[in-house]
């Protein structure tokens, strides 16, 4: 597969002007653009500025809107209900996450929800801004239906991710960031446009029988990991990102990479449990004796949650972030179409 390598820095500058020729305010366009190519930054390629295209056709097809009205439907000192005005989902979740954390701040924890908004992305995001401010973290979100719940073959569910993350020490954090789907949907499209398989038991094809081809996948059905234990987390993630939110069920959310169902985050003060430097140390400790365990035959090294992606982070930004040379012409289309500074590739 061929690719082209592009800095972080001419990624933002070219995300935020293609937002910007759709009226999105400047400080949203940032916010996504920020999004975006951390989540290329971090090897999370599914989430980043490959979604450029998808989410300019949302604002086309009037399934997003550019400028979010965000209103208040409930709200108390711990807790708030937000309706997101269909707005695109990057900027309207950081506002929620901001909520979250202030609230946790001052009432000890903050929960915050949100319905009617568009593709929120890679979930790390918001968990990183959380653990920041020395809190535990906690989010996930439903989406369009492409996923069959555990003996199914029909799309129920969404692939429902989750992020979990607790902060360690000189800002790292166990940062946990996953689909309850083996596979997120968008990584089998990138599997596809790199001609690559997928593993056994991740999704079956349109005549619900097992496949390892991406693209029968892709246009097919996922399946929930871990069996029946991943749908169990599954249904839990639908229940609380709908039915307790008032947003739409997977079932219903229109299939298209800017939709989204509803958002939900936790933001925990660990100073009301115990003095933080105390759990700081103990998390530190019980971190150790991960690391330290005699690894099985075959393996070098026990890593924590996020420690591959942060280790990414750094030799991305010091190599540069790779696009398939398909991405690569989309993003190129995308800039002629709207009169926008092509993206320059390193030499």
């Amino acid at each position: 597969m061929e690719y082209v390598k592009v800095l972080a820095k001419e990624a933002q500058n070219f995300c935020t002007e293609c937002f910007l020729k759709f009226d999105v305010p400047r400080e949203d366009a940032e916010i996504i653009a920020d999004h975006l190519v951390l989540a290329n930054l971090r090897g999370v390629d599914s989430h980043g500025i490959i979604r450029i295209p998808y989410y300019t056709e949302g604002i086309r097809k009037g399934l997003v809107k550019p400028k979010a009205e965000i209103s208040v439907v409930r709200e108390s000192p711990s807790i708030a209900l937000l309706d997101g005005g269909s707005g695109l989902g990057i900027p309207v979740a950081v506002k929620a996450t901001i909520l979250a954390i202030d609230k946790a701040k001052s009432a000890g924890v903050g929960v915050v929800g949100v319905r009617n908004l568009g593709h929120v992305g890679m979930l790390a995001y918001y968990i990183k801004k959380v653990v920041e401010h020395g809190l535990i973290g906690f989010t996930c979100v439903n989406a369009p239906a492409i996923m069959a719940p555990w003996g199914g073959r029909e799309r129920i569910f969404g692939t429902n991710p989750l992020c979990i993350g607790f902060p360690m020490d000189e800002g790292k954090a166990i940062m946990l960031d996953m689909a309850t789907s083996v596979m997120a949907h968008f990584k089998i499209k990138v599997a596809a446009l790199r001609g690559e398989k997928i593993p056994e038991r991740a999704a079956l094809d349109r005549q619900g029988r097992p496949t390892t081809d991406s693209k029968e996948a892709f246009e097919g059905v996922l399946l929930p990991f871990g069996g029946y234990k991943g749908y169990g987390l599954v249904l839990a993630i639908e229940v609380l990102t709908s039915a307790l939110l008032g947003a739409l069920q997977s079932k219903y959310i229109e299939l298209h990479p800017s939709t989204q169902g509803g958002f939900f985050i936790v933001a925990l003060d660990v100073n009301r449990f115990r003095n933080y430097d105390e759990y700081k140390k103990d998390l530190l400790h019980l971190v150790d004796l991960v690391k330290s365990c005699p690894p099985a035959e075959g393996v070098t090294e026990i890593l924590i949650p996020g420690e591959i992606e942060e280790r990414e982070v750094e030799k991305r930004i010091r190599d540069g972030i790779p696009l398939d040379i398909t991405t690569w012409n989309e993003l190129m289309n995308v800039a002629k179409e709207l009169s926008v500074k092509p993206l320059c590739h390193t030499p």
